[in-house]
């Protein structure tokens, strides 16, 4: 996982960034994956939630949402688009890094077309681009978008990395 600046505490950049959109600000925070579960890495986003759905039954932390996995996301998107506090979206994006890298950015920090593996384009789902500082995409570079289940290694570690990081900021919000 090349290319991962470290910040105080010895986080990576994402995780601390991932760390503030968890705890800082008010209302709740929804967690929403997106993806297709047999595109191959494209289900990233789809196994994160859905683990951390499973994980975070435990141990609920006030304020954290896991949204059930929808066939149609834009939908969801479109209606918490007007619910309050923030989304973080789970997703396997092209970013031009090798697989497996986690990227982490505001909606409004994406460019148009940055996310190649969906039909509309986040920005342009209603709601959200109004609301683009509070739409935080946590990204991994997928290897393959093959047909076919399963993720690959890389991607796999990322989704676990991501899910542990998650799993251990709500712990401390308990």
């Amino acid at each position: 996982m090349g290319g991962e600046s470290k910040s105080p505490g010895n986080l990576t950049d994402w995780e601390a960034r991932l760390e503030s959109a968890l705890t800082t600000g008010p209302g709740p925070v929804h967690l929403v994956g997106v993806g297709n579960r047999i595109r191959t890495d494209d289900a990233v986003g789809l196994e994160i939630v859905s683990t951390l759905r499973s994980r975070l039954r435990a141990a609920p932390a006030p304020g954290l949402k896991t949204h059930p996995i929808s066939a149609m996301p834009e939908r969801l998107l479109s209606r918490l688009a007007s619910a309050p506090g923030k989304i973080i979206l789970f997703d396997a994006v092209d970013a031009s890094k090798s697989p497996g890298e986690i990227v982490f950015c505001t909606l409004s920090e994406t460019k148009f077309g940055f996310f190649a593996t969906h039909n509309i384009p986040f920005k342009l789902i209603p709601g959200l681009a109004a609301r683009a500082n509070d739409v935080f995409i946590v990204g991994v570079q997928p290897r393959s978008l093959e047909v076919g289940e399963g993720l690959t290694d890389e991607v796999r570690a990322s989704a676990d990395r991501i899910v542990d990081s998650v799993a251990e900021t709500a712990e401390g919000i308990n």
